[in-house]
């Protein structure tokens, strides 16, 4: 068909063989109406899953499928819309053109409203612009293009499409009387899910912020934790740093003491106290009183570095004897660096000196 009056063409997202293009009324569309956006907001949403495109992004083009999502919807919150005109589209190449197509202008949506054919119905059988085509015609047209496409959008029986009237047949009469394309067959949102569309979307903007709080909580929980963490191991690590060291400075240092020590142990048994004055601190360790007994032999049992003080502690054991009478002994004392020193190192505690038993 060829339908010369009407003739309009853009580029579009929509691929299906046929499709509607939408006319809003001056001032009535979408960016002049934030309500209006928020509803096709909502049905994009709802349908993302089964949108190849958004209805905000196809318009002013929407498949049938998307078209009667959203003419309930506007039936449901407005209960009356009068859009300035709704035409059958076709592709010309990537170009969107309606020449040929048949168009409803104006297009009444109120509280009657079935489903978008019938508008577009009446209008054929009845608009002056179509007068010049034969009733064979226009049935021809809707049977055999119109409707196996509308069909396949909305994924309906073909029982489910209004029956196209017969010749002679009062339209006005007969089309409300025709079979109707129940809501559920569309895929539209029942009308108290309609009315929820709103308070569905405020809910979802609710979720998300409390979903963003919760994870930024979980952000900071997680960065207190990974702090404390972290805090742990540097102690952990200067610990283990600290022990290095410490065994560092007993390996360096073992030799030279446990040499200062096996020096210290004869002049300590001699019983001279002027034979210790090279060997012994100005601390408690002035006070150390020799020991008259002759050393037999000696062993160095264990040697300790406290690296808060710098002392190392030393254990021997020793065989000492007194007149006819050997014994051992167990004797411990503490030894600190000190460059002054004769020896580079003196004593800082009493010698400490208990039995020693295998």
């Amino acid at each position: 068909m060829a339908f010369i009056p009407f003739k309009k063409s853009h580029k579009c997202v929509v691929t299906d063989d046929l499709f509607l293009e939408v006319t809003w009324e001056a001032g009535k569309s979408p960016d002049d109406d934030s309500e209006l956006l928020g509803i096709i907001e909502g049905l994009d949403q709802q349908y993302l899953d089964s949108f190849q495109h958004s209805i905000e992004e196809s318009l002013p083009y929407v498949t049938f499928h998307q078209a009667e999502l959203l003419f309930q919807a506007l039936q449901e919150v407005y209960g009356y819309v009068e859009l300035n005109k709704v035409a059958i589209c076709h592709l010309e190449g990537k170009e969107a053109v309606s020449e040929g197509e048949v168009f409803a202008s104006p297009f009444i949506i109120d509280q009657g409203y079935q489903n978008l054919l019938l508008p577009l119905i009446q209008s054929i059988m009845t608009g002056q612009d179509f007068q010049s085509y034969t009733y064979q015609e226009k049935r021809e047209y809707f049977v055999n293009q119109i409707y196996p496409v509308y069909k396949n959008s909305l994924g309906i029986q073909e029982s489910a499409l209004p029956l196209f009237p017969e010749e002679g047949e009062q339209v006005s009469s007969v089309l409300p009387q025709q079979k109707q394309v129940s809501n559920f067959a569309a895929g539209v949102t029942p009308p108290a899910e309609q009315k929820a569309l709103k308070e569905h979307s405020l809910k979802k903007v609710y979720l998300l912020i409390v979903l963003l709080a919760v994870l930024a909580v979980g952000g900071v929980i997680l960065s207190v934790i990974s702090y404390m963490q972290l805090a742990k191991q540097n102690e952990q690590v200067t610990y283990l740093y600290q022990e290095l060291k410490s065994v560092q400075n007993l390996s360096n240092e073992e030799h030279q003491i446990d040499v200062f020590s096996r020096s210290f142990l004869p002049n300590y048994y001699s019983g001279k106290k002027e034979n210790l004055a090279d060997f012994l601190s100005d601390g408690d360790a002035k006070y150390t009183v020799p020991k008259e007994e002759t050393l037999q032999s000696v062993i160095l049992e264990k040697l300790i570095y406290e690296p808060k003080t710098k002392e190392y502690t030393v254990t021997y054991v020793l065989s000492v004897k007194e007149g006819d009478k050997t014994s051992g002994v167990r004797l411990t004392f503490t030894v600190k660096g000190h460059e002054s020193s004769k020896y580079g190192y003196v004593v800082t505690t009493e010698p400490k000196e208990t039995n020693y038993i295998n």
